[in-house]
């Protein structure tokens, strides 16, 4: 229970974030364009897990990524609560507004509920991983995680190795879609995959562990 109150806590200290900064006129930008991007032909599927793994991304850069709010990680560790709940709490934070940007974005191109469904497991699986890799590298690994996941997130692996000179770039970027929360394993969660939605949840619980585990080492180092 406790920890339940800590995550609560952490998450109500960040949310306001939202809507004092930048981050929420970003949103609110991405979500037009995406609907105008489905009102001229990009699927519906498509506009909803982009919805949700984009706003994923850029919410936990937000809370997350920049300096002050990485030395903020291991502050909040001198009040009683756990680098597990801070994460967990920033990670909801990232959740909630990805959420609601995938049921408008969803609804305002005539989408389905298990679209809805594959919008929000992709938005807390590449939201988990993104505070991931921003805890320790900050907002420029989130830049190149939106970029690849806005340009080739959709894209399956083995199409990128099919190219005739497909080049190591593209050799790397299809093996992290491979293994990654790519976009692609969870567009089969609209016809009742359970094993793209156990994938999601995996990722979800993976990024929240390995970011706990740094804010740890960081609150370790700094005694």
């Amino acid at each position: 229970m406790r920890f339940l109150h800590c995550v609560l806590a952490e998450c109500a200290l960040v949310a306001p974030r939202f809507r004092r900064t930048r981050l929420g006129i970003s949103l609110l930008a991405l979500g037009i364009a995406l609907v105008w991007l489905g009102a001229r032909g990009l699927d519906r599927l498509t506009v909803a897990l982009l919805a949700g793994s984009l706003c994923a991304i850029l919410g936990a850069a937000g809370v997350a990524g920049s300096d002050n709010e990485r030395r903020s990680l291991t502050t909040a560790l001198s009040h009683p609560t756990t680098p597990l709940a801070i994460v967990t709490g920033r990670w909801l934070a990232s959740l909630i507004p990805a959420a609601v940007l995938v049921l408008a974005t969803t609804a305002a191109v005539g989408g389905t509920r298990g679209m809805v469904l594959a919008g929000v497991a992709a938005a807390a699986a590449v939201g988990s991983c993104t505070l991931a890799l921003v805890a320790p590298l900050g907002n420029g690994a989130a830049t190149g995680l939106f970029l690849l996941m806005a340009l080739a997130g959709s894209v399956a692996p083995e199409r990128l190795v099919a190219l005739a000179h497909p080049g190591i770039v593209r050799l790397a970027a299809a093996s992290a879609l491979e293994l990654g929360p790519a976009l692609w394993h969870y567009r089969d969660i609209v016809t009742g995959d359970w094993g793209a939605l156990a994938h999601a949840l995996a990722w979800a619980g993976l990024g929240i562990l390995v970011s706990s585990a740094y804010v740890g080492r960081c609150r370790a180092l700094n005694r």
